[in-house]
């Protein structure tokens, strides 16, 4: 007897789906015409999956074309454009468009407008019909997607902005010179006129200006669509955003960029802009309607490049190169004023470097920050508490900003609470070097032009940091004036507080070289234009910029394979192009504990500017010949030097003087490094 396929799970299973049908059928009774539905609509669900599954297995091999529909879907395009444009299709097809999803699109498709001039091209176009406009029968596209096309962004010079598909076609869309000007790194100074006729506005209608205007036209583009039609989705996939900034300079080419414009049913707008490369990220983001005086916003990151936001943000021309993913979410809703009812979210900013482009060689890492944001509306203040992490660093603090008010007509920003913590190395078992007591205020005078930090205070009690700040860029030229000054601390301390920022060839100087010591004094001072702080601008007046530091006890490695200077009393003065450290005494022990007496010390950078840095060491030596025989048959100058002493025979004493120039980088080999020396010997002997 043959046994029955299956086995007792797959029967009961099937005798479990005739039950439940069993049970359904009883319930409907003599509702036969129910009965004929269902069955009829299971039929047409089983039908119609099979054939979208042959259609899809057919679509692997292949597109199918259609070009039967091609004068339809022309019509229908050309309908959204008016009677002043004409369309031209090469031909329809259907074709697969992602995991699980079947396209209709066009192909070769042109739009010219009434002169014959193309200003719309792409060689492939994907459109969705309105179903309206097929009730009736007048065809509209709803949705029209550029496919594997070329989009053109030009910023002109007067802040106009033209979108066209190539650089050689009419522009698509040109915008009158902004309302709602974009975020700039350089202000434009005001004119003696323009300052005369400057009035404050009033600080509610000041903060919601802009956003006002942005608001009115994304009801205006919710009411009458993205074409006054049917239109309502536009958008580019896998294809190529050109952008030409005239204002710049610049010219950026993003390839595989998928974008999406679409306004959603209920009103509002949603955008949605990705690539898909080796790092794949997409950013969206959607305003709803007005509601109840109040409307909804929800922006979305997901691994968007910092690179790219500075970008958007007009800020290519920054000094340094920022390369930080940034993923995370904000939600809230916006009121009537332009300030948010409520505003919540989180932010992520994942491994990466940020790196001074005229300095590559000293990256700053950063491994982690993560940022809670929260809108206090009875404060009127965003809070941002945040913790970042770079190596052994981390800082966990709270971040205010403040819009402006009936009593502060500024926006402010501060810096607060939380602990900041600088780890101790480990060979030497140091303690973290821990800083509790921050605050930091910034106010910022849009009347007046000018940043302030009008506090900065860091420390922890024993020791710490204060200064104050202004950036003014009323005038021709902005200025930075700062004034900072720190309490003693030792050497390790200011090595761990020292960003790698900030000059950082000195601080690698420091950090490498001076082991150990106490920083008695620390003061900088800069007032000086903006432009002579940067590398390669203009020299900074002899006023312009001051770094000084005292240190005692300071034990040095001017060069690398000789023995350090130790009990050093050490100066250190910095300006923009120069560097001088100066000792006017310390010894020099050998490791067999002969001692050496080094005076006239001084390090010397005469410019920073030419890269690599050009610096020169001199100072005296006064000792016993011993001492000095093992000086120079240490490895750095034995093969200068050429003197077999040996430092058990000789006698004597000796008085010289040494000079050594080298470039300032990583790695510093013999050839790179020169010397003189001239010596004095007294009562010199040596034993064969």
């Amino acid at each position: 007897r043959a046994r029955s396929a299956g086995g007792p799970g797959v029967r009961s299973l099937f005798a479990r789906w005739g039950d439940q049908l069993s049970r359904l059928s009883g319930r409907l009774g003599d509702h036969s015409w129910i009965k004929r539905v269902i069955a009829g609509g299971l039929i047409v669900g089983l039908l119609a999956s099979i054939g979208f599954g042959l259609l899809w297995w057919r679509l692997g091999e292949g597109p199918i074309g259609i070009d039967m529909a091609t004068p339809w879907l022309a019509g229908a395009i050309k309908a959204n454009f008016g009677d002043d444009h004409s369309v031209e299709v090469g031909g329809t097809q259907i074709e697969r468009a992602g995991r699980i999803r079947v396209a209709v699109r066009v192909l070769d498709i042109v739009v010219r407008d009434r002169d014959g001039i193309v200003v719309a091209s792409a060689p492939k176009a994907e459109v969705r019909l309105s179903v309206p406009s097929l009730l009736t029968g007048r065809l509209r596209a709803e949705s029209l997607s550029l496919v594997d096309a070329e989009l053109a962004m030009r910023i002109e010079r007067d802040g106009r902005i033209s979108i066209s598909t190539g650089a050689s076609a009419r522009p698509i869309v040109s915008s009158e010179p902004a309302v709602v000007a974009p975020p700039a790194t350089r202000l434009p100074a005001a004119t003696k006129s323009d300052r005369d006729g400057l009035t404050a506005p009033a600080p509610s209608a000041a903060v919601g200006k802009d956003l006002s205007a942005a608001l009115a036209w994304v009801d205006a583009l919710s009411a009458s669509g993205m074409n006054g039609y049917d239109l309502s989705e536009v958008g580019l996939k896998n294809g190529t955003l050109v952008v030409d900034d005239q204002q710049t300079g610049h010219r950026w080419t993003f390839e595989h960029i998928t974008m999406n414009l679409r306004r959603p049913g209920a009103g509002g707008l949603a955008l949605s802009v990705g690539a898909d490369t080796e790092q794949p990220w997409l950013l969206r983001a959607s305003i709803g309607p007005q509601a109840d005086g109040v409307r909804t916003v929800d922006v979305m990151a997901d691994r968007v490049s910092t690179k790219d936001i500075m970008i958007a943000m007009r800020m290519a021309d920054s000094h340094y190169d920022v390369d930080l993913p940034v993923s995370g979410r904000l939600r809230g809703e916006i009121g009537r004023d332009g300030l948010p009812t409520y505003l919540t979210g989180k932010v992520q900013i994942d491994a990466g470097t940020i790196v001074d482009r005229k300095v590559p060689d000293f990256p700053m890492s950063v491994d982690r920050i993560d940022i809670n944001v929260d809108w206090d509306a009875s404060r009127r203040v965003l809070l941002a508490p945040f913790q970042a992490q770079s190596g052994g660093d981390r800082f966990t603090l709270l971040a205010p900003l403040e819009p402006p008010s009936d009593a502060v007509p500024d926006w402010q920003f501060g810096l607060s609470g939380g602990t900041m913590l600088f780890p101790g190395e480990k060979e030497k078992a140091e303690a973290p070097l821990i800083f509790n007591r921050i605050a930091v205020r910034v106010r910022f005078d849009t009347a007046g032009r000018r940043i302030l930090v009008t506090q900065g205070d860091i420390s922890n009690g024993e020791l710490g940091i204060a200064g104050t700040a202004t950036y003014d860029y009323s005038g021709a030229e902005p200025r930075l004036t700062l004034g900072m000054a720190g309490t003693p601390m030792s050497v390790s301390a200011l090595k761990r507080i020292w960003p790698v920022l900030i000059n950082p060839e000195v601080r690698d100087w420091i950090v490498t070289r001076v082991e150990t010591g106490t920083l008695k004094r620390a003061e900088i001072a800069i007032n000086a234009p903006v432009s002579t702080l940067a590398r390669g601008g203009p020299p900074i007046p002899d006023d312009g910029l001051s770094i000084n530091f005292l240190a005692s006890g300071a034990t040095v490695r001017p060069v690398d394979q000789m023995p350090p200077v130790r009990d050093a009393e050490m100066r250190v003065r910095i300006t923009g192009r120069t560097a001088n450290v100066s000792v006017a005494q310390a010894n020099i022990e050998m490791p067999s504990g002969r001692k050496l007496t080094m005076s006239d010390f001084s390090f010397d950078i005469a410019d920073m500017a030419p890269k690599p840095i050009q610096s020169r060491v001199k100072f005296r030596l006064d000792g016993p010949v011993p001492a000095a025989a093992e000086v120079l048959a240490s490895e750095r100058l034995s093969d200068f030097s050429g003197m077999p002493l040996d430092p058990a025979t000789a006698r004597g004493t000796v008085t010289a003087q040494l000079s050594l120039a080298m470039p300032l980088k990583n790695e510093i080999t013999s050839k790179d490094t020169t010397y003189t020396v001239s010596a004095d010997l007294n009562g010199f002997a040596a034993d064969k």
